[in-house]
């Protein structure tokens, strides 16, 4: 729920999200101001976000079935991994294995993404018990 709505309340947050994206020691001096097609898309992105807390909501309170929450969770296992793809597409493959030069918004990208999508193996194989 923060990234849906944090870059709304603070625009340095915002500038600080977007010219992070992909960790650059050729370019540490980052624009002041990202161009508008790039904040466009980050308040896209945060609202897709939102729409997730919604869904994961909506879904996990309103159901007691089994086979929806498994579906449920191989559809965010199936999306975790499409995100760390498009990271490391868009990051290039020689940035993407230099784990010494990624920054924060990098490991929350990748390592959290795939911490989570390792969550969601154990629980769908029924590992927690």
């Amino acid at each position: 729920l923060s990234g849906a709505i944090y870059p709304h309340l603070s625009p340095s947050y915002l500038t600080s999200f977007i010219t992070s994206q992909i960790p650059s020691p050729l370019n540490p001096n980052h624009p002041s101001t990202p161009p508008e097609t790039a904040i466009s898309l980050a308040y896209q992105l945060s609202n897709i976000y939102f729409l997730l807390f919604l869904l994961g909501t909506a879904i996990l309170h309103s159901t007691r079935e089994p086979r929806v929450v498994r579906n449920y969770l191989v559809c965010l296992a199936v999306a975790d991994l499409t995100h760390v793809w498009a990271v490391g597409r868009a990051m290039g493959m020689e940035r993407f294995v230099d784990v010494a030069g990624w920054n924060a918004i990098t490991w929350g990208n990748v390592a959290v993404t795939l911490g989570l999508f390792g969550g969601r193996v154990v629980t769908l194989f029924g590992g927690w018990g």
